[in-house]
């Protein structure tokens, strides 16, 4: 059954969101040019231009896309268990399989490179959700009472991206079960306090093969 032309043109707008994620993060905002985008896209730039005014619109987009895909991610792993650990793996499981298939968008958006006020607002809205995930915690007992719910969540969100920025380089480090017990792991340790129960992943690689990643 042939597309509607809608659906041709949504189609066609998602393959520029696509490609201009692609290009942004290889070449940066100020890099990236509308030839490249149109080209990594197939189309023409007189397409571009039809769907955006300029590259900074286009730019907008990609990042809404991502921040809406990352926190509805986020969103559906709190509802998707009835115990913390649970709802911590399902996240955690939910940003390793983005970074794992949108590698170069994820790195585009928890950049916070020149200090664009857009990469500031996923950064702050993936932040925001664990400040309140961890005042709740400090509640009832289970966050550090001595840690500031906000400098806790930035230092999470900031490990987190760079544990995924380094395995997106370097895949055959770790599976992506496995990466996802190292990440609950630190957030057992790191903010909640308690020992972690890895359940997920395979064996680790021994020691001497994950050099300074072991503690």
């Amino acid at each position: 059954m042939a597309l509607s032309r809608k659906d041709q043109k949504d189609a066609t707008r998602e393959r520029l969101v696509s490609a201009g994620a692609a290009i942004f993060a290889a070449d940066g905002v100020q890099g990236a040019r509308i030839a490249d985008i149109a080209r990594e896209a197939g189309v023409a730039m007189g397409t571009l231009y039809t769907h955006f005014a300029d590259k900074e619109a286009l730019f907008l987009e990609v990042m809404q896309a991502g921040k809406q895909s990352v926190l509805e991610g986020l969103e559906l792993a709190r509802e998707s268990s009835n115990t913390r650990e649970g709802r911590d793996r399902a996240a955690m499981e939910g940003v390793v399989a983005f970074a794992q298939v949108y590698g170069p968008l994820f790195r585009l958006m928890l950049s916070r490179g020149a200090g664009d006020p857009i990469q500031r607002d996923v950064v702050d809205a993936i932040t925001a959700m664990r400040v309140a995930e961890l005042i709740e915690g400090q509640a009832e007992g289970w966050a550090r009472a001595d840690l500031d719910p906000e400098a806790a969540a930035r230092c999470e969100v900031g490990a987190v991206f760079h544990l995924l920025d380094w395995w997106i380089d370097n895949p055959d480090r770790f599976t992506p079960a496995q990466l996802v017990d190292q990440l609950c792991s630190v957030r057992r340790l790191g903010i909640e306090g308690a020992m972690p129960l890895v359940t997920g992943g395979d064996d680790l690689p021994p020691a001497t093969a994950r050099g300074s990643m072991t503690r």
